[in-house]
């Protein structure tokens, strides 16, 4: 972000700036006017407190475990000082004097989140019996800021992948400086499970297949160096839960791998590992490790909380007789700031027959963690694996793995198949990681250009054309090089489209700014495909996604409108009126046929449009979402064969679970929460592609 410009006038009680940022859809750098504490807004909109006291179990078993330890405490003659470390609301230290705590001290270095507790806290009438401190609690000074040690720890400092937010300095700090010898800490303990598994679906998004032709002969085949890449360590943290059962073979039980005790004076480990001798429980290739953790919330195991997958849940019999009404994968309770995670062996391992025994090598340091599953004992310790082969470090896991994905890619080598003619066409695609539009050569092209500008995604295309021997590619940076004369001599352009500053589905619509640098330089023969671009709106009923923009009002008996009300006035000035989620993750069910809310025809992109609408909702329920995708026409034949779509990867039926394309993410708004019931969405599109901007409205109608 580049700051040119301050100002302060009468008419405006706050300092403004312009920043620059690159619009997705025209690529160029803009100025935006923003208020001088828009980072502000944006991090207490997008902090994630919401969607934990969204948590009905955590908030539940958090206030049960403080009631048992302070009680026990209490019974025992003891006084309770209780030191809350990142109380964020103050939700935890308001539990603590509920249950009966004689002190409470509780720090939160995020200042706007400190500020809004102090308030939450008077308001709740716990303004002055907490001492709340605005400083990470590494920089707290016994005696200066504590008058005494606590003998009771509650903290939230978990993630997916439980120590990456520093769990284990933040304790190891704690027990040293500001805990008593006899403390207690909640949670307790925690113990992290691994479950080997198979799953040619989860494989699709870490390395790159080879990709077929129609007749399922190798077109482009992956060079050495791919591979050969052990892939990227870090955790790809999704909804296990979600992963359809069909798309994966368990190879063992789940297994303990670590236990941390967050009680005990001796300082945790920074970095461990755990070599454990198992067995396959049927054959298989051991391609990813399915992880999660529990925690013990009280001193006496009697308090857990697990974030396993509905299949390994210890809850899942109660759970589903609870929820009888919901699918299975929805019975354990829902919460987006502790997840599952998938981490992919460096190099699967073949495991031909039940009962194979085999090593699994789990490591972790202060922040992550890491697996690699061996026929033999390895001799030393397994280092953290690192991409070598630029695909990783270039591409999200959704993007390798829309590379990879077989139903899409056909569509697209249909329409080239059937295109182009061999010898005779002249190719230019356009796009970011293009490879279909690379098999373009490998069909037959006379000539294909391909503009790369980014570094690395062109250096693995480079290695794709050396490998497979392509003689008639040439990279374009810019398309300014390419000469009139051979702009005017282009037979087809293609594109996927994908860029990688894209984030919503639409911004790939870029492909439509660079095709207006080139327009009049074109054949008018020539073919453009995706000729046309359609997107569509859906209301849905979320089961649980709405929760992260949804008010709190009230948590455990404790107030926290204050809390909503900051975060709106945050979300109102840093939040898009549609922002991009994986919704294969996020069930919802459909309340109406989709509805088309723009149609873009991009040998006419320069053109505005301004539309509106109504969608009558169809099946009862609170319209808590609206989803949003593009469909792709390649052709304009009206085939339903010539359509790539972003959004449902089945026809959609009001009433009914929408299937999502797994391998994208789809535009979603959450409109004001209402408890009156609704007939009708109102929405209005506006589409102004010179200045790339494309602007959704939607307003409920009641019956």
């Amino acid at each position: 972000m580049f700051i040119i410009s301050r100002f302060k006038s009468r008419f405006l009680r706050k300092m403004s700036c312009f920043s620059q940022v690159i619009n997705p859809i025209t690529g160029e750098n803009t100025w935006q006017e923003r208020e001088d504490d828009y980072d502000y807004h944006q991090e207490v909109a997008n902090a994630g407190f919401g969607d934990m006291l969204h948590d009905w179990e955590r908030n539940q078993k958090y206030f049960a475990a403080l009631r048992k330890t302070i009680g026990e405490m209490r019974s025992a003659g003891r006084e309770v000082h209780v030191l809350d470390i990142g109380t964020g609301t103050g939700i935890l230290s308001m539990m603590a004097l509920e249950a009966g705590a004689d002190t409470v001290t509780a720090c939160e270095a995020f200042l706007p989140m400190a500020n809004c507790a102090a308030k939450i806290l008077e308001a709740n009438g716990a303004g002055d019996k907490v001492r709340l401190i605005r400083k990470r609690s590494t920089e707290i000074l016994i005696g200066e800021d504590m008058p005494r040690k606590a003998n009771l720890l509650v903290a939230e400092l978990l993630d997916t992948e439980l120590i990456g937010e520093g769990a284990i300095s933040i304790y190891n700090h704690a027990h040293d400086e500001l805990l008593t010898e006899d403390a207690l800490c909640i949670p307790a303990r925690a113990r992290c499970y691994a479950q080997v598994a198979q799953t040619p679906l989860a494989a699709q998004w870490n390395s790159l297949k080879t990709l077929p032709n129609l007749d399922g002969e190798a077109l482009l085949r992956p060079p050495e160096q791919l591979k050969a890449c052990q892939g990227e360590a870090a955790l790809h943290d999704v909804q296990l839960s979600q992963l359809p059962p069909s798309s994966f073979r368990p190879l063992t039980d789940p297994v303990e791998i670590f236990q941390f005790d967050f009680q005990r004076k001796a300082p945790r480990e920074k970095q461990r590992e755990q070599l454990l001798r198992l067995q396959s429980k049927q054959p298989g290739a051991a391609e990813v490790v399915f992880y999660w953790w529990d925690i013990h919330l009280d001193d006496g195991g009697d308090i857990l909380l697990s974030c396993a997958p509905y299949w390994a849940h210890p809850d899942i019999k109660e759970l589903a007789s609870k929820g009888k009404d919901l699918p299975l994968a929805n019975v354990v309770p829902w919460r987006d700031h502790w997840m599952q995670a998938i981490y992919y062996i460096p190099k699967p391992l073949q495991l031909l027959e039940a009962g194979q025994a085999f090593h699994l090598s789990c490591h972790h340091d202060e922040y992550s963690l890491w697996f690699d599953a061996r026929a033999e004992k390895p001799a030393k310790a397994v280092r953290r694996h690192t991409c070598s082969c630029d695909l990783h470090m270039t591409y999200s896991r959704s993007r390798i793995g829309q590379m990879n994905q077989s139903p899409r890619n056909k569509r697209y080598l249909r329409y080239l198949e059937e295109s182009l003619e061999a010898g005779q066409s002249r190719v230019l695609v356009l796009g970011n990681g293009c490879l279909l539009g690379l098999a373009s050569s490998a069909l037959g092209a006379a000539s294909v250009k391909l503009h790369e500008p980014h570094r690395f995604s062109r250096r693995l295309l480079e290695s794709i054309v050396k490998h497979n021997e392509l003689k008639n590619v040439q990279f374009v940076d810019k398309l300014e090089e390419v000469e009139a004369s051979q702009l005017a001599s282009l037979t087809h352009i293609f594109a996927e489209p994908y860029f990688l500053n894209a984030i919503l589905p639409w911004d790939n619509f870029y492909f439509g700014s660079l095709l207006l640098k080139i327009k009049d330089k074109l054949s008018s023969g020539v073919k453009i495909s995706p000729c046309s671009a359609r997107i569509y709106a859906l209301p849905v009923e979320f089961l649980d996604l709405h929760k992260i923009r949804a008010p709190i009002g009230s948590c455990e008996g404790f107030d926290l409108r204050l809390f909503d009300e900051m975060v709106e006035r945050s979300a109102e000035q840093a939040v898009s009126l549609v922002e991009a989620q994986p919704l294969w993750e996020y069930p919802c069910r459909a309340l109406a046929p989709p509805q088309q809310v723009l149609s873009v025809d991009f040998s006419k992109f320069s053109e505005e449009m301004h539309l509106k609408g109504s969608i009558e909702l169809k099946h009862p329920g609170s319209c808590n979402g609206v989803a949003l995708w593009v469909d792709w026409q390649l052709t304009d034949d009206g085939s339903p064969r010539s359509i790539v779509s972003s959004g449902p990867s089945e026809p959609v039926t009001p009433g009914e679970f929408v299937q999502w394309d797994m391998f994208v993410r789809q535009g979603v708004h959450f409109p004001r929460t209402t408890k009156e019931a609704i007939s009708s969405l109102d929405w209005s599109t506006d589409f102004r592609p010179l200045l790339g901007e494309l602007n959704f409205s939607f307003k409920p109608k009641k019956p």
